[in-house]
């Protein structure tokens, strides 16, 4: 396990949450996928405070009061509370009505399991909210990991806590270069190779080792029986699925390379509005996102669906499918699997850490930056091109290709981008880069010179995002 264990970054989220609270009155929902340190956020927020951290479980009402009402007694100094713990949420909530509240923050984590033990607890907090709470200077966090309960039972409009929210947010995942901070000392090359395995989820950064190979990390988190890893996919899915058997068949075409609704509907079998169903579930749960071209809008036909997290990408790619060997502590088909295709999948993910340092580097907002692909035909024959990076400008188009490879980048590479832009539907002027794990050739430095061209090696993505000298 990585040793580097410290709360990185999640410096807005704190300062949201220090905003909310200081107002008195707050209530708070945060949310987001498993995994993503939510729990950890609240900890460390709570830490200093006068904060009652309470933790739903999935067990009945009466028993989740038990630790509700355990807690709450040595919060409130209160021995007979833990003698006699409450037996319902409603009596816990008119307990917290008889206590001094003032400057009190409550945090309810994993409140989905609250909600599954009393189906009416988001009315009665509204009750008493509304009766008693809001006015004693109680601050009340909300906070869960099912996206969907969540979305539904606390910010839906049929929610009774609906419109009393006085803000909420949702949790993603680490950027690269808050990731690249549990690895200090640890190279460029490698810091992407462990990312695109990974991605920024903390659980699943803080089981990797700096020391170790990319290669032995991944054998030895993720595709060892019995690591935290190795059912890790498994966990998820039949936690928050009915029918987790359907959606492992999406996820694995996914990994296969079935991206559009044709080729997945035909592929598994079924209609394309039961799969619409499906692929809304995954992209509700932020394991899947519908990609569309640059310049295209919503409604698209071009749109794709593609794993949002690198973790599902990469075991669904590489474990999965020899889950029996691995089963048997077989490596061998996994090894082979893993020095053939690993390169060409980190490629991929190189796309994510290139993005991010075009809009850390100022060239492109977030929302600005996609990829753009479309049909062409040449010769009669129908072919797609592709473009790595498309940054929406209000001027311009800023146009990219990122390149994960052991061969320098060359002016005729150079030459294809042009060649390829001619394509996209747009009036903006063009302006160009390329980012390259090899750097480049000096024809393709001088092409670039000569043209105005923005070209970026690992040592300019390291300076960029991690604030390093190369």
């Amino acid at each position: 396990m990585n040793k580097f264990i410290q709360f990185v970054n999640r410096k807005e989220e704190l300062e949201f949450l220090n905003r909310q609270v200081e107002r008195g009155g707050a209530l708070v929902v945060l949310y987001g996928r498993r995994r993503v340190g939510k729990s950890e956020l609240l900890k460390h927020f709570a830490k200093g405070r006068n904060a009652l951290y309470l933790l739903a479980t999935q067990e009945v009402e009466k028993e989740v009061m038990a630790g509700f009402s355990a807690d709450a007694a040595k919060f409130f100094g209160d021995p007979g509370l833990e003698i006699n713990p409450l037996e319902t949420f409603a009596q816990f909530m008119e307990y917290l009505g008889r206590r001094e509240l003032k400057g009190t923050v409550l945090i309810i984590d994993e409140f989905p399991y609250l909600v599954d033990a009393q189906k009416a607890a988001p009315s009665i907090i509204q009750k008493h909210w509304e009766t008693r709470l809001k006015g004693t200077g109680l601050s009340l966090i909300l906070c869960g990991s099912s996206i969907g309960a969540m979305e539904t039972n606390v910010l839906g409009r049929k929610s009774p806590l609906y419109g009393r929210r006085t803000g909420q947010w949702k949790l993603e995942p680490l950027s690269f270069a808050h990731f690249a901070k549990f690895f200090p000392g640890v190279g460029m090359e490698k810091l992407v190779e462990l990312y695109s395995i990974t991605g920024g989820i903390p659980l699943y950064v803080l089981e990797f080792d700096g020391n170790k190979s990319t290669y032995e990390n991944a054998k030895d988190a993720i595709a060892t029986r019995g690591s935290i890893l190795y059912q890790e996919a498994d966990i998820l899915l039949r936690e928050e699925l009915r029918e987790p058997r359907i959606y492992f068949s999406i996820l694995k075409e996914m990994a296969a390379g079935k991206n559009t609704p044709n080729e997945l509907a035909n592929m598994l079998g079924v209609e394309r509005t039961l799969l619409a169903r499906y692929l809304n579930t995954l992209i509700t749960l932020d394991i899947v996102e519908a990609a569309r071209p640059a310049l295209s809008g919503k409604k698209s036909r071009s749109t794709i669906y593609v794993l949002k997290d690198n973790y599902f990408r990469f075991w669904f790619g590489f474990v999965s499918p020899f889950r029996k060997d691995l089963d048997s502590f077989n490596f061998s088909s996994f090894r082979e699997n893993f020095c053939r295709n690993f390169s060409t999948y980190v490629g991929k993910q190189f796309e994510q850490v290139c993005k991010e340092a075009v809009c850390a580097s100022g060239m492109a907002r977030p929302s600005e930056t996609g990829s753009w692909w479309g049909a062409y035909r040449e010769g009669g024959e129908r072919k797609v091109a592709e473009i790595d990076i498309a940054a929406v400008k209000e001027k311009s188009l800023l146009l990219a290709e990122c390149r994960w490879t052991n061969k320098a980048v060359d002016v005729s590479d150079l030459e294809a981008l042009v060649k390829k832009s001619a394509l996209v539907p747009s009036r903006k002027s063009r302006e160009f880069a390329y980012f390259s794990k090899s750097g480049f050739t000096s024809g393709a430095a001088k092409f670039a010179a000569e043209n105005s061209w923005r070209l970026f090696t690992l040592k300019d993505l390291e300076r960029i995002l991690l604030g390093q000298e190369g």
